[in-house]
This record gives structure tokens, C-alpha cells and sequence, in this order.
């Protein structure tokens, strides 16, 4: 019911954290061997990797910080008991539900480990949760998701191809499952970045989560191989980490009989998009504006420079006498390690581009000599994310970009539409203005869901037709029209 959103484990920028509930006592970690797809099913067979489970159960495992969850509304998990080597190995083809189960929480708990590796111990999910409940088949949909709400969960679902009449099923690719884990450790980190009506922050989040699955992708032995045989070393060529979902992208492209993700995957990096004002981007692509502000639109251009920070570190490698594999996998824990630093020092709410781009100059001035200066910010003027004349920003600079603070407007004239006369609390570094800005942007993008007084909605209303969870969502409260964030990201 829309009535009992604000009773949901999320927050809002009216609202404090969640309590944390005390840690439970653990049983000591066992290494056992899981099945795993670290790339995607349409790009390579899946391989094996050694996860810590802490315990097998009766009926299904559980590991530090990934338990399966339940719900009365959706079908439980199948009953998964390791074999008798006491592994969860199974094939993909024959025990397809088991081979997705333990996929899914093998790829969670492998994700959150290597990311722990650039983060640090102290990182942890949303509210300080010790684990996250996972749904690796949750039902019949072309989505996965996470959120905050009712604990914090990640969510994979099938569908069939439209062709072959296979089921397809998001918990099948390596990249769909770390895409959604990245979302769950950038909400860790910083919370109310998912609370943002910023364009740049709301891209952000989806960019994080890209460039968490692409660097999974990198720290895979068989994945770098792959991708160095396809192009010598020089990711400016198409390869498999260049392309992000493949077989998502394709399903999709045969339901609409047309290819509207632009090739055989569901995002690209290899692009030249660059930022503009979000304000002066029409709801609609045109050939002066190839994306729209859509988060995952908007994402592409921070994360294509991401991308071309891992090229340019994967050439110096090379140069440097690494071996092609070597260098990606090099490469690509350099450049994880400069975002996440950069996430570390980066403002606690709004976020723009540019900022998160300063914060990696820093990062790297602090920690690695400047090494890579040139190659951040040569990438980020390219992206016009960053401008001539910026450079790795001063202290007074660093504490300029945290100055944000909450407004509340209310949104009036016929540009609103619908909204018109709705209510809205949200930060911003500029004040009320800016908030209206952000707030005409998602309207014109169909990123609020509307609702009407005493309307009843599902969880499934807040994402829109083409699976995208909406931003922000009407309440009404005592007759008044409100618009809260809605906890949700796909």
C-alpha cells in the first residue's frame, strides 16, 4: 500500500537511519567450492570459485554476509544440499534452478569479498547489515534489483526468449549479479546518494555498479584471457569487458524486434557520450543528444570514462612489460581502487560528476603520487565531465563540494503537470532552485510514478514498463500531495 511506504526499512532526507540490529554470532567460515559465472552466459561456460559458507544447513547454505530469503508471496528457494564432495557445483543445463541458486549467492558473496579488498573491512551494507537477503529467481520478469526496503535485498528473475523459447535468467550473468551488489555497497557507503534527485547522483549509482561488474570481470583469470585474445591488450577494440549484459540485451532486443540497445549487449562502454547541462536534454534522444538523463542513460558517460581510465592503465601496463591478461587485471584493480577512493572522500548526499571526478584526482595525489594523474583528468575533459584549467582540488575545495542541505519546495505551474502542487523534501547544494531543476528533469524523463488519494500500490508499481525502478513516487498525506524517494534501484 502507498499509505505504508514511510513504514518501510528505507529513509528519506525527513527521516534518520534505521536502527541496526545487533550481529549474531557466526559459526567459523569454511571454504567450499560454488559454481560461477563471471562473465555471462552467451560469452563463456562458467567456471568454479571458493566461497566461505558459515553454514550449509539442512536444506541450503549460507555465507557471511548472504543468506536466501523468503517470502510467503514468491516461491522459496530450491532445496539445495551440497554434493557429495560437500561442494555446490552443479551444471547450468540439467540442475538449472540449483546451478542459479548457488550462482547468484556465490557471485554476492564473491563481489562484496573483492570489493571488501578495495574498500576495507570497515564496509558494509546499508545500516551496517550484516547480510543480505537474496532472491535468485524471484519470479517471471525482464529485471533485477536492489533495495533497501524490508531488511535490504537483491532481486534476479527469468523470463523466455521470444526466439528459442529458453528461460533466461538474469541470475545468469556475472555482470547483472555485481551490477546489483555494486548498488548494495555504494548504499553503504553513502545512503543518500540513492535518496538524490540529482541527475549526476542518481548516474552515478548506476555508473558504480557498472564499473563494480566491470571490474569483477577483471579480476576473473578466464575473463582477462578471453578479452586479451579478442584484442591484444587494447581495450579501445571490442571485447568482452567492453560489453556489459550480453544476453540481457539480446532477450530484450528480440521482444522489441528491433535493436534498441545499440548491439548484442544491454550497455556498452566503448562510447564517446559526453556530459551537458542535464537541464537542456530532451525526454527523448536526438543527434545532438544521444542519451537522455535517464539514470541508466546518464550513467553511460561516467562510466564510459571509467572505462578509458582502465584502458589507458591497461596500455602503461603493457608498455611497463605485463602481458596482455596481466595488464587488464592489473588495470583493473588500479582503477577500482582510485573510485573507491574517490567514493570515500566524496560528499555524504548530492554528488555531481565533477565532483566524483575531483575526489579521484585526490585520491590518487594522496595515495599513488599522482601516477595517474593525466590519465583521470585527460579522460574527464574528454567526457567534459571536468574542464581546462580544473586540476586535483585543495582542501577548501574538498569541503566546497559537501556543503549541501536540505530544502523543501513545492512544486507549482504548468510545467509540473500532474505534480503540480506537490510537496517535495530533498538536499541540494545550491538550494531550492536547483531542487526545482531536478525535480522538472524527472518528470520530464517519466521518472515519478503518480498515484491518486487512497490509491493502493505494490511494490511492482514502482518500476515503470521498461523495468526501471521510478525515483521518486506521490503520497498523499492528511489530502496533500507529497513525492518521496522510493528506496529502489534496478
Amino acid at each position: 500500500m502507498i499509505s505504508s511506504l514511510n513504514s518501510f526499512d528505507s529513509i528519506n532526507s525527513n527521516m534518520q537511519m534505521a536502527s541496526v540490529a545487533p550481529k549474531t554470532e557466526a559459526s567459523e567460515p569454511r571454504e567450499v567450492e560454488f559454481s560461477y559465472q563471471p562473465q555471462d552466459a552467451v560469452v563463456m561456460e562458467p567456471v568454479s570459485v571458493k566461497i566461505p559458507v558459515v553454514n550449509k544447513g539442512i536444506l541450503r547454505p549460507e555465507t557471511p554476509n548472504v543468506k536466501f530469503g523468503r517470502s510467503i508471496k514468491k516461491p522459496i528457494p530450491p532445496i539445495i544440499r551440497p554434493n557429495r564432495d560437500g561442494n555446490y557445483v552443479f551444471d547450468s543445463k540439467t540442475q538449472t534452478k540449483k546451478f542459479i541458486a548457488v550462482d547468484t549467492m556465490a557471485t554476492v558473496q564473491h563481489t562484496f569479498d573483492e570489493m571488501k579488498s578495495i574498500f576495507g573491512e570497515g564496509m558494509t551494507f546499508a545500516h551496517d547489515r550484516e547480510k543480505i537477503s537474496l532472491f535468485a529467481d524471484k519470479g517471471e520478469k525482464m529485471n533485477a534489483y536492489y533495495t533497501r526496503l524490508f531488511g535490504g535485498s537483491l532481486n534476479f528473475f527469468h523470463s523466455t526468449d521470444p526466439l528459442s523459447k529458453e528461460k533466461f535468467y538474469t541470475g545468469s550473468s556475472g555482470e547483472v549479479i555485481s551490477h546489483e551488489v555494486g548498488h548494495a555497497i555504494l548504499d553503504g557507503q553513502r545512503p543518500w546518494f540513492m535518496l538524490s534527485f540529482n541527475a549526476d547522483t542518481q548516474g552515478f549509482h548506476e555508473a558504480f555498479a557498472d564499473s563494480t561488474a566491470l571490474f569483477m570481470s577483471t579480476q576473473s583469470d578466464e575473463t582477462c584471457q578471453l578479452a586479451a585474445q579478442q584484442c591484444g591488450g587494447d581495450l579501445r577494440q571490442d571485447n568482452c569487458l567492453a560489453n556489459c549484459a550480453e544476453q540481457f540485451g539480446q532477450v530484450i532486443n528480440k521482444r522489441m524486434g528491433t535493436d534498441v540497445t545499440g548491439g548484442n549487449y544491454l550497455r556498452t562502454f566503448r562510447h564517446d557520450y559526453k556530459w551537458q547541462d542535464p537541464s537542456t536534454v530532451p525526454a527523448k534522444p536526438d543527434a545532438d543528444h544521444p542519451i537522455t538523463t535517464e539514470m541508466h542513460d546518464w550513467s553511460q558517460i561516467f562510466t564510459g570514462a571509467q572505462y578509458d581510465i582502465l584502458t589507458d592503465i591497461t596500455a602503461r601496463n603493457i608498455r611497463e612489460g605485463m602481458d596482455p591478461a596481466q595488464a587488464i587485471k592489473a588495470a583493473g584493480r588500479e582503477s577500482m581502487e582510485i573510485l573507491a577512493g574517490a567514493v570515500k572522500t566524496s560528499p555524504e548526499r548530492d554528488a555531481s560528476y565533477r565532483d566524483m571526478a575531483l575526489c579521484m584526482l585526490k585520491y590518487d595525489a594522496e595515495n599513488n603520487d599522482g601516477r595517474n594523474h593525466d590519465v583521470i583528468l585527460d579522460n574527464m575533459i574528454k567526457r567534459n565531465i571536468l574542464q581546462e584549467g580544473d586540476d586535483t582540488p585543495t582542501a577548501a575545495d574538498m569541503q566546497a563540494m559537501s556543503s549541501s542541505e536540505n530544502v523543501t519546495v513545492t512544486l507549482s505551474g504548468p510545467e509540473y503537470g500532474m505534480f503540480s502542487g506537490a510537496e517535495v523534501t530533498g538536499s541540494s547544494r545550491h538550494g531550492a532552485p536547483s531542487l526545482l531543476k531536478d525535480l522538472k528533469n524527472l518528470i520530464k524523463n517519466g521518472s515519478i510514478l503518480y498515484t491518486e488519494p487512497n490509491q493502493s500500490v505494490t511494490k511492482e508499481d514502482l518500476f515503470d514498463r521498461n523495468g526501471n525502478a521510478y525515483v521518486g513516487v506521490v503520497r498523499w498525506v492528511d489530502g496533500k500531495m507529497t513525492i518521496e524517494q522510493t528506496g529502489m534501484i534496478s
